[in-house]
């Protein structure tokens, strides 16, 4: 990975599966204190690492990250088949509400999950690991702070409000920034920024490039004035017709860091290389269902053939799911992905 960061080639094509319930599950820690507790969500990761030998390190976040930071309600996922934190109460509910609302300012006590996410940053640092932080997407932060189904209806009824909301979402990812640069130096950061609301599932690109693009810049300008090197992006879902303005992020920012872009499996490898692979790492992207469906030797096939598409980018790539890796998948699915990388993914 840190071959990747500066450039160089690795021995072998990283593995990043995108775990975070999947540890507690074959670790023993149930998945509401896995998300609740900061110490056993970084030692069921970090055990997982050791078990599997990948390359990610261990993180914290979630897609609803933001109602509970503005003073929403969020539940833990302690009941059967739920998957992660879900909304149980929005704080915003009426256009008045975004005017109310007030940005968390980190500087007295860190805000809803972040507390959580600290813990397990500072459990990262002192073993010298990456800061792994959630501070994105603005847009999917800002459907949860608000009541989804409203937000959506708003983008088209009251955009004015719509931009407040999303201009206090960015200050508030601006301020966590602030306050993980500032303890734990903005060296040790990668940021993470990605999530599902601004899929072409949900909104068109020109939506996109109303709504979502302007606030991403913002959060991300304020990336490089920081001096952080690298940042891991995860547009979840369909968002083949967003990609013009995700290089154009690339091109206004003229950001000397390295993105390492994770689009879902809607995306393909070669069309990420396409985009991005002059200068960013490419994670390609296995539909993760299949870690539920297929067998062993049809995962290291799939594999394989990621593999040979993604060691085609010039400055990188890391074979990953398209998403979080399935919390139900029995642990010989990951292992296809480690065997495949040592089989398949080995650089001359």
């Amino acid at each position: 990975m840190a071959a990747l960061i500066s450039g160089q080639k690795p021995d072998r094509v990283p593995v990043v599966p995108f775990v975070e319930g999947y540890s507690s599950n074959i670790t023993g820690i149930s998945l509401g204190d896995f998300y609740a507790d900061g110490d056993k969500c970084f030692e069921a990761q970090f055990a997982s690492m050791r078990l599997h030998g990948y390359e990610q390190t261990p993180m914290y976040g979630y897609a609803s990250c933001g109602a509970w930071e503005f003073g929403g309600k969020i539940e833990f996922p302690y009941r059967k088949g739920q998957g992660a934190p879900y909304v149980t109460e929005h704080p915003v509910k009426t256009i008045e509400d975004i005017e109310k609302l007030e940005v968390p300012d980190f500087e007295k006590e860190l805000p809803g999950a972040y507390k959580i996410a600290d813990r397990v940053a500072a459990r990262c640092f002192e073993l010298g690991m990456p800061v792994t932080v959630q501070t994105g997407s603005n847009f999917t932060a800002a459907s949860v702070v608000a009541d989804t189904s409203e937000f959506l209806t708003w983008l088209i009824m009251e955009p004015k409000a719509v931009h407040l909301l999303l201009d206090k979402v960015s200050d508030m990812f601006i301020n966590a920034l602030d306050y993980f640069a500032n303890k734990y130096g903005s060296e040790s950061l990668l940021p993470f920024d990605g999530g599902p609301s601004e899929s072409n599932n949900m909104i068109p690109p020109q939506m996109f490039e109303e709504f979502a693009y302007p606030y991403m810049k913002k959060v991300h300008t304020h990336v490089k004035e920081l001096g952080i090197n690298a940042m891991l992006m995860h547009p979840c879902a369909d968002q083949n017709q967003n990609i013009p303005y995700y290089r154009k992020l690339r091109e206004e920012l003229n950001w000397s860091g390295k993105y390492f872009w994770l689009f879902g499996p809607e995306t393909s490898i070669k069309e990420q290389i396409k985009a991005f692979g002059e200068h960013d790492v490419i994670c390609g992207n296995i539909n993760p269902t299949l870690f539920l469906t297929s067998s062993y030797e049809e995962l290291l096939e799939i594999c394989r053939q990621n593999i040979e598409e993604g060691m085609k980018s010039p400055s990188g790539y890391i074979l990953s799911p398209g998403c979080e890796f399935p919390v139900n998948a029995p642990p010989v699915k990951l292992m296809a992905m480690i065997d495949a990388a040592e089989k398949y993914g080995r650089y001359e």
